[in-house]
């Protein structure tokens, strides 16, 4: 795509100045697309070697913004503010020539921070804190290279609590990744009339996991045909418990974002 060219006259200077910017778009597994398959746009700006980037919803509305230091916009670098779909932010971190290095923070929908501290070579390191939306403190844990050292936890009330050993950790499958996979394919049936018309593509299923572990609340969020939406939904549901996630030292639902693909094998 050729950039688009903005123009602007700079009055105090007398002089034209001319920046390039350049608009791509992407599906909801931020694939590049075009524009009338999109869930999202990004406008790029050339910012001397790297590129000035800022990610919107369709409806205009920031979800990110940040700097990349290479023109495919892989290697993060400085400041990035992720926010959510109110205009708010929720997370910010630092980044050094592609690895998080510095402060980070995540806030809650009311802007409360939700918890807080620094990372080293692209992993948790020193100090965090953790709090309820309430704004009490719900942990505390030393990391050393990405590892959990030490963590002390408490309940709202101000008690100890302990039933929780960790500070953070995202939900998972139980036996991760390749149990996943081992699932589908025991699991996948491609149905006879996307077969017989060899109609393929990806479903993406979104779903909540409970703080309990539990999947539910699932939904089509990109569709291929009914017969692939329906199989997609039919083996998601099937789904045992997962491993739920921790933030700030506190059982939390998390948002879950599944492609499931299907494709014929060539004959």
């Amino acid at each position: 795509m050729k950039p688009l060219l903005l123009t602007l006259l700079c009055l105090a200077a007398g002089e034209t100045i001319t920046i390039a910017q350049d608009t791509v778009y992407f599906d909801k597994i931020w694939h590049e697309t075009a524009p009338k398959s999109a869930a999202y746009y990004r406008l790029k700006t050339r910012n001397g070697a790297g590129w000035q980037v800022s990610d919107h919803w369709l409806n205009g509305k920031t979800q990110m913004t940040g700097n990349y230091l290479d023109d495919s916009c892989k290697i993060y670098q400085g400041e990035f503010i992720w926010y959510d779909t109110t205009g708010n932010p929720n997370h910010r971190c630092m980044y050094d020539k592609g690895k998080l290095n510095g402060p980070e923070a995540y806030f809650y929908p009311n802007g409360h921070l939700k918890m807080t501290g620094t990372n080293k070579n692209g992993e948790m390191d020193g100090g965090w804190v953790g709090y309820y939306p309430s704004g009490k403190i719900s942990g505390k844990a030393n990391y050393k290279g990405g590892k959990q050292i030490v963590g002390t936890f408490y309940e709202e009330s101000g008690a100890p609590n302990k039933d929780v050993k960790e500070f953070y950790r995202e939900s998972e499958y139980p036996g991760g990744v390749n149990r996943w996979l081992y699932f589908l394919n025991k699991n996948l049936r491609y149905p006879d009339s996307a077969y017989v018309y060899e109609i393929q593509g990806t479903v993406i299923i979104d779903f909540i996991i409970s703080k309990e572990g539990r999947p539910h609340n699932f939904h089509v969020s990109q569709s291929v045909n009914p017969y692939l939406d329906a199989e997609a939904l039919r083996v998601a549901r099937a789904m045992p418990d997962w491993i739920p996630a921790i933030y700030a030292g506190i059982p939390s639902e998390s948002y879950k974002r599944q492609p499931i693909v299907f494709q014929l094998q060539a004959q």
